[in-house]
């Protein structure tokens, strides 16, 4: 009974001992990994040098004077989008990501170029790059989805509402935060 006793619990403390060791060694891997110098930055700056409009992120208040006057920004840049024509649809055929090399990544480029979230400088191709990714990213997160660069169901939903629809939104939005700040004085806004 002692042997066995004994056997168990040098096995048991043998077998704790490499648990903890692996444990160790797998944060060393990872840590190793986050600290290296050629590893890559794929947060949203990654190839975003090729959009204008840099993050999307901001700390203002939802209901301030700043959001009256983006909004009214928002505004004149959809008049303009709708004065030239608008966007044509892209086919929500098949689910792009980066990688992909497809027909459809051209209308893809094409309707972020127009919405500013890809640089015309981008160039237009069937490659579903990293630039595009990136902008797709942009384009999720200003309309509140998950920004995957993933190319699914929400996100070509988001994309083909039509610009005049779009520039409607805008509006009503602007005529809302307009009354609400007439409304509430300078205690809110």
């Amino acid at each position: 009974m002692r042997t066995s006793r004994r056997f168990f619990l040098t096995g048991a403390s043998a077998l704790a001992a490499a648990v903890v060791a692996g444990h160790a060694s797998a944060q060393d891997v990872i840590g190793d990994i986050l600290k290296s110098s050629t590893r890559g930055n794929w947060d949203d700056q990654f190839d975003a040098r090729a959009s204008e409009t840099g993050k999307v992120a901001s700390t203002l208040p939802i209901f301030s004077l700043q959001t009256v006057a983006f909004t009214e920004q928002a505004v004149a840049q959809y008049q303009g989008i709708v004065g030239q024509g608008g966007w044509e649809q892209v086919p929500a055929t098949k689910k792009l990501q980066l990688g992909v090399d497809d027909p459809d990544v051209v209308p893809l480029r094409k309707r972020l170029m127009v919405s500013g979230d890809l640089s015309q400088s981008a160039g237009i191709s069937t490659a579903f790059d990293s630039y595009v990714d990136s902008a797709v990213k942009r384009f999720q997160l200003r309309h509140g989805l998950p920004a995957d660069g993933s190319m699914g169901k929400y996100t070509y939903s988001a994309m083909n509402v039509p610009a005049p629809i779009r520039l409607g939104q805008l509006q009503t939005n602007l005529q809302r935060l307009r009354e609400k700040a007439g409304t509430l004085g300078d205690r809110y806004v």
